[in-house]
């Protein structure tokens, strides 16, 4: 007779996790093989359960943890009745089969726990993204309409996606599912404006974390067994649409810095904010927003992009330096904030530059990034307002700051090196494609050569064919006498 109990492991795993497992004792043999089940807390786990209980309620899901393990006991000793017909059922054997049978891998634990770790490593904004695409993928596993997800918002969220209990295994992904999935994705309403469904590009967005995730599941689940005959990605379509680059002229610009605004209002901030980016070859937003005084050196701004880590030297510019002493003496810089967007008293203000910043606590940095996208958000409902006042019919975002520069500096003729080292990018290439979107001064050019018929050639030949007399009076039109 073989006997059957759980076990939870005395020490965390490297996500900080217990495990459970299941012992097994068949002819005073002893095996213990890990289950599927992880708890936050050791103390979660009730050592004389009854009905099936095992994890306490203080533990989150602690009834789909409960199934779990019911489900893994009845598959365990349906094992174990097989064997012992064909007279096999030492726990050595019952531990192998049951490891075989259970070798399926669940897609959501990966991806739930590899979210996780981004997490804890300190990466927020990707553990959002992680999070944002997971959430729709439940709710289309589990049956629900595309538009039920933007009804609940935190907590409750996590309340509705707490009772799904369909799990969704890699070997459940298949061309079809994925081909479904998108078809779910393109009946999603637009969480902005819900009369509008996801943009297309948010949906390629979306389908690309999708395609990281499972990808990062082969490698790192590889050596535990999983094995991926075919990779259903290879043969997915989804492709981005480009977009148009909204982008200021140069007039439009000097049109915002003339608005008469009064001194101190946010009206006034932001239009500085909006400035100093554009005379800073288009700082990005998060970064502005966590200038320090001290990144200001020699008449240069000194910054390490918080996007790809590039560190970017930049000239100041007197329109530039004039909106800095607004804010601080340049003569005596500290290491505080320049902008008045972020608490110098913070928790993460200790981190004065971005190597100390990765060095943060998960928490404290989520903190950071949560306060950098609110003002970002702020900034970018008073510059509609200035778009306004200006009698500009754009919708005016900081990021368009970024383009106008590169727009500006395509226009007179910048070399496109030039520019991308301005802007930061990684490589040429991406410059290229960047500035695709403003290039229409060439094939406004090219149109003029093809049809304007007042071209240099032409306008030669009829001066050649002037009359002395012909040619006295068009110069007198032209002096103006």
């Amino acid at each position: 007779m073989a006997t059957f109990r759980f076990e939870v492991n005395s020490k965390p795993n490297r996500q900080g996790k217990f495990t459970i497992f299941l012992c097994i004792t068949s002819q005073g043999i002893r095996k213990r093989i890990k289950t599927t089940a992880e708890i936050s807390n050791r103390d979660n786990f009730n050592f004389e359960a009854k009905n099936q209980k095992w994890i306490r309620s203080k533990e989150p899901q602690y009834k789909k943890l409960n199934e779990t393990l019911s489900d893994e006991l009845t598959n365990a000793r349906q094992v174990y009745s097989d064997l012992k017909k064909e007279g096999r059922a030492t726990s050595e054997n019952i531990a192998s089969k049951i490891n075989y049978v259970e070798k399926t891998f669940s897609f959501f634990k990966f991806a739930d726990d590899f979210a996780q770790e981004t997490f804890d490593a300190g990466d927020y904004n990707t553990y959002k993204k992680y999070n944002t695409f997971l959430n729709k993928l439940k709710f289309f596993v589990n049956g629900r309409k595309p538009d039920e997800l933007i009804k609940y918002k935190g907590k409750e969220l996590q309340e509705v996606l707490s009772k799904f209990k369909k799990d969704l295994k890699f070997d459940e992904i298949t061309l079809a599912f994925l081909n479904k999935f998108k078809a779910f994705l393109q009946k999603q309403p637009n969480s902005r404006n819900p009369k509008l469904t996801l943009h297309p590009n948010t949906i390629s967005k979306q389908l690309d974390q999708f395609a990281s995730l499972y990808n990062k599941g082969i490698k790192n689940l590889w050596g535990e067994g999983l094995k991926i005959d075919y990779n259903p990605f290879n043969d997915f379509e989804h492709t981005t649409t480009p977009t148009t680059k909204e982008k200021l002229s140069y007039e439009e610009i000097r049109t915002i810095q003339a608005l008469k605004l009064d001194q101190g209002t946010m009206l006034w901030h932001c239009r500085n904010y909006f400035l100093f980016a554009f005379y800073c070859a288009g700082i990005r937003a998060g970064d502005l927003i966590q200038l320090r005084q001290s990144d200001i050196e020699e008449g240069r701004l000194e910054y390490k992009m918080g996007k790809n880590e590039r560190q970017k030297s930049i000239r100041l510019l007197p329109e530039a330096l004039d909106i800095l002493n607004l804010y601080m003496n340049l003569d005596k810089p500290n290491t505080n904030y320049i902008f008045p967007l972020l608490d110098n008293n913070a928790t993460y203000a200790i981190a004065t530059t971005q190597e100390e910043k990765e060095q943060l606590p998960a928490q404290v940095k989520k903190k950071l990034l949560q306060q950098v996208n609110s003002k970002n958000s702020l900034i970018n409902n008073y510059l509609q307002d200035i778009a306004k006042l200006a009698g500009i019919n754009k919708k005016l975002t900081f990021h368009i700051a970024r383009h106008s520069f590169a727009n500006i500096a395509r226009q007179k003729k910048a070399n496109v090196y030039d520019i991308s080292k301005a802007l930061g990018h990684s490589s040429i290439k991406i410059t290229e494609t960047y500035l695709s979107n403003f290039d229409t001064i060439s094939q406004d050019e090219t149109m003029d050569k093809v049809f304007n018929s007042d071209t240099k050639e032409e306008i030669l030949a009829l001066l050649g064919k002037m009359k002395p007399e012909e040619m006295e009076i068009l110069i007198g039109k032209i002096r103006g006498t």
